[in-house]
């Protein structure tokens, strides 16, 4: 298991191990995502009692299991007997990852998970060391930055996934350039996008304790209601395409393509906890609260607060 505040350096790791098994094997593993709604412990137990046929190894990657972070009554005996059979099986061709934001609160879940493989941190980076990935990410774009703007950045409290599309931005707007405050999009001032960035993030793996913490420092600073239902649903509707595509067979590079978006962008979305058989629901549920905003005179806090346990809360009865 993998846990640490960063998904892009968890990723990071992980493709370190891939290719670490792929040198010394000679031979890429197979490597299956799957999305962590409940019902996968299902699939996951299969998977791990299957030998890959066309690869000497197979890493299983799930990203914020539901059932590790929040189970349901019952999860953890089923995850704990599913742990109990892969320390039966062929341990150097079957492979299970799991990566987490924190560790879980259940302590016989967390030995159990050591006992049966490792638990590894993998630690954020400080202001300091912040600044220096940011430099070094201009610096592989032919660009640079003054001072301002790179403290700027470091000290915004943004994961860096954010940064790394704000990096992006920056290169293609101001190519070969030395980057100041000026060129920044208020990163250091614009807490609003900042929250609303960090609720359809929670949103997107159902932290229900985040979203509603998000939530409510936009609603304390007065932003628009409706600004907020545009953009949950604006998310949500990048999720529904990045599920169709998926569905059909296309790799990320090829959805990035399609959609006119980053690659990275696309395999945070394959990360959601949010499973497809959802999709309609929550669509359905934004359409209501968003009439009832506009032509109710309902409390407007109650109805977006109870949309995001909604969503958060969906497939977990």
């Amino acid at each position: 298991m993998l846990w640490g505040p960063e998904d892009y350096l968890i990723e990071r790791r992980v493709a370190e191990l891939v290719q670490i098994m792929a040198e010394q094997d000679h031979n890429d593993p197979e490597v299956i995502s799957l999305d962590s709604t409940e019902p996968q412990l299902r699939e996951l137990d299969q998977l791990l009692s299957e030998v890959p046929l066309f690869a000497f190894r197979r890493m299983i990657l799930v990203r914020h299991p539901v059932w590790l972070e929040k189970p349901k009554k019952g999860g953890p005996k089923d995850f704990e007997r599913i742990l109990q059979g892969l320390s039966e099986r062929v341990l150097d061709q079957l492979h299970l990852v799991l990566t987490v934001n924190e560790l879980p609160n259940n302590k016989k879940i967390l030995e159990a998970i050591k006992t049966a493989g490792a638990v590894e941190e993998v630690p954020g980076l400080n202001p300091g060391q912040l600044g220096k990935w940011v430099n070094s990410e201009l610096e592989k774009r032919g660009m640079k930055i003054n001072r301002e703007a790179l403290n700027a950045l470091a000290k915004s409290n943004r994961d860096m996934y954010y940064l790394l599309n704000e990096i992006e931005r920056l290169a293609l707007c101001n190519p070969g350039q030395t980057i100041t405050v000026q060129e920044l999009t208020g990163v250091e001032q614009n807490i609003t996008d900042l929250n609303i960035f960090k609720l359809t993030d929670a949103l997107l793996r159902k932290n229900t304790k985040q979203a509603l913490k998000a939530l409510n420092l936009l609603l304390d600073k007065g932003e628009p209601v409706t600004l907020i239902i545009h953009m949950i649903s604006r998310e949500i509707l990048f999720l529904g395409k990045v599920q169709a595509l998926v569905a059909r067979g296309d790799t990320s590079a090829a959805i990035a393509k399609y959609l006119g978006k980053q690659p990275f962008r696309v395999d945070k979305m394959k990360g959601s906890t949010i499973a497809p058989r959802e999709m309609a629901q929550i669509f359905s549920r934004l359409a209501q609260v968003d009439f009832a905003i506009k032509n109710t005179s309902q409390d407007n806090q109650l109805l977006l607060e109870t949309l995001v346990i909604d969503i958060c809360e969906m497939g977990r009865s």
